[in-house]
């Protein structure tokens, strides 16, 4: 089945509109649906979204489609305006809003806009020693954790539908890595570890000099969405959320010998 890019759309529509000026009757009666399963433009629901539909264009550019993929299908009209005969597929394309005789329908450009509009949860640390106090050479432990404002890993954000040609859809953040700054020029991550309390945690510094020092985690997330309850379908791309910083302040610890 031959993939249609815009031009060869925007070639079918300009032939039916010209039709129509002329006031010659249409040839055919245009129509396209998701690319799932079997679907065809009389399935109960022709517009559902699923997986293999977003995958079909995955890793294109805006300019090859974002999708999610449609099959396009005509059918022959006589002249009074009646069908003359079944649906035929002639095509794929990966530029839905383009497609001759589509509805009004959600697109990937609509599901990455919504993706990066999300107000996502920054994320914050926690640290021990407690207070925020630690001391040079002595293990210092961190800990993300997700405040109470903004979408964390998975809690789901409801779009408004104005921006998704009336459909809902559901945004559901994911987490994909960490990367834990320690203010003094160094780093660790990313990493998909949220590290841990004293002992057990892995995301552990010790810092060689005294200071007072600004450290964060900053959280990259990925995401899926869904349309009117179907299926969670991945979204392409991923976005960097810089974390709320704290103050660190490591001190030395001086020893010294009292008579009794």
């Amino acid at each position: 089945m031959s993939l249609l890019d815009r031009k060869e759309l925007q070639d079918i529509k300009a032939e039916a509109a010209a039709e129509t000026a002329a006031k010659a009757p249409p040839k055919y009666e245009y129509a396209s649906v998701a690319n799932c399963g079997t679907n065809t433009p009389d399935s109960t629901n022709p517009d559902d979204l699923c997986t293999a539909a977003a995958l079909y264009c995955a890793g294109n550019t805006a300019e090859q489609g974002l999708g999610p993929s449609v099959r396009l299908f005509r059918r022959a009209i006589a002249p009074t305006g009646r069908a003359t005969g079944p649906w035929v597929q002639y095509g794929i394309t990966c530029f839905p809003e383009d497609a001759p005789g589509a509805r009004p329908t959600v697109t990937m450009a609509m599901v990455i806009a919504a993706f990066h509009d999300t107000a996502f949860a920054k994320p914050t640390l926690e640290v021990q020693p407690k207070g925020n106090v630690t001391l040079v050479t002595l293990p210092t432990y961190f800990e993300t954790r997700w405040p109470r404002a903004g979408f964390e890993p998975g809690e789901i954000d409801q779009v408004d539908p104005a921006r998704t040609a009336g459909f809902r859809v559901e945004i559901r953040p994911k987490a994909k890595t960490i990367t834990y700054a320690y203010g003094d020029g160094t780093s660790s991550g990313p990493t998909t570890s949220l590290g841990g309390p004293y002992p057990e945690g892995d995301i552990t510094k010790a810092y060689p000099r005294t200071g007072d020092f600004t450290v964060r985690a900053d959280a990259t997330y990925t995401g899926q969405f869904r349309v009117n309850g179907g299926e969670w379908i991945d979204i392409p791309g991923d976005v960097t959320i810089q974390g709320t910083p704290e103050a660190l302040h490591v001190k030395t610890a001086k020893a010294r010998l009292v008579t009794h």
